[in-house]
């Protein structure tokens, strides 16, 4: 193909995730009904890689003085924290980090602009190690985050699912992304242009996002208007959890979202609240997850052995064995039956 013509094709593909990219970050920053706290992470990691695409685009054209280029190279350690800070407040909204903390992951990032005129941007042997480093920087925390969405994997319910895997199928975009132009700066994979690798990228998430407006809207929006506070709803939250682990309420089948919230002194609707905004699921899901750990108890249990599954189910607190079922492949993604035969020594 013509020189000229690659490098047209290139700008038109590769504006067309700048453009997205761009907008969407900058419309994720202004809309603060939203997930403010998360988006704003996700529209600063959109918006680095943003200014780096732009970058490599108008350098096509026009030269660029390498303080100048080295500013927009040094936005890819932006990329990286703001991947981690994004997942973790998404996925576990209520456990965010100090501001401090947070900042912190950002020094590197300072550090690069700030030094950005020492630092070689030519063709020498340091400049591409630099290069390099700055991938393997996002690479690092990408690996990190996978492992820590992993970790956290049984604290998903119903909706917190989706956002995991959405969260998964982010950061392995991501580290593709990286892997790719490692591959490419070492020479191990073909040439394939940052710009149009990042609209693919772009276009793809815009895609799942559409699919999926949950992720953008505000999980506590149907509580707006509750007087429930926040360190109230933590406390009524360790009470819960206290009757779930010591009085083994779960073992109840009669035991109903207004008989639990009577138990700990407040409203059923309080009580769905403080589940569903803490522990991101709703009664049925939260109390079966607890279940479904005493039926695992009971099927390793010698004693047990010789149990149908059914008796199983009602010792475990259901009151039906199809409920146990549905439950127990959801939460294991075994049978119990299945389950029962892979303990077995």
């Amino acid at each position: 193909m013509n020189p000229e013509v690659f490098k047209h094709i290139e700008l038109l593909l590769g504006s067309i995730g700048f453009i997205i990219a761009l907008f969407f970050g900058l419309f994720l920053i202004i809309t603060k009904k939203e997930r403010a706290s998360a988006n704003v992470f996700l529209a600063i990691y959109l918006l680095a890689f943003s200014l780096r695409i732009g970058k490599s685009l108008f350098y096509n054209y026009f030269p660029i003085d390498p303080i100048i280029r080295n500013v927009f190279l040094g936005m890819l350690l932006a990329i990286g924290p703001s991947l981690w800070f994004y997942t973790t407040r998404l996925f576990l909204p209520n456990k965010t980090k100090k501001k401090r903390s947070v900042l912190i992951q950002y020094v590197p990032l300072f550090l690069f602009v700030v030094f950005c005129w020492l630092i070689p941007n030519d063709t020498s042997i340091l400049s591409r190690i630099i290069f390099l480093g700055l991938l393997v920087h996002i690479l690092s925390y990408a690996l990190f985050t996978l492992y820590w969405l992993f970790k956290n994997k049984s604290q998903s319910g119903h909706k917190s699912y989706a956002i995991f895997s959405w969260l998964i199928f982010f950061t392995v975009l991501t580290m593709a992304m990286s892997l790719i132009q490692m591959g490419v700066f070492l020479r191990l994979v073909p040439y394939l242009s940052t710009a149009f690798l990042f609209s693919v990228v772009v276009f793809i998430l815009s895609v799942w996002a559409l699919k999926n407006p949950f992720l953008f809207q505000t999980a506590n929006e149907k509580y707006a208007n509750s007087s429930l506070s926040n360190e109230n709803a933590k406390t009524y939250l360790t009470q819960l959890i206290q009757l779930m682990e010591k009085e083994k309420l779960f073992l109840d089948p009669e035991m109903t979202l207004t008989k639990l919230s009577n138990r700990i002194g407040i409203t059923s609707k309080q009580l769905s609240q403080v589940i569903n905004q803490l522990q991101n699921e709703n009664y049925s899901q939260f109390i079966a997850r607890y279940r479904i750990a005493e039926a695992k108890r009971l099927l390793h249990l010698p004693e047990y052995q010789n149990f149908k599954i059914a008796a199983i189910a009602y010792e475990s607190g259901f009151n039906s064995i199809s409920s146990f079922n549905t439950a127990f492949k959801k939460l294991t993604n075994t049978t119990a039956v299945k389950y029962r035969e892979s303990s077995v020594i």
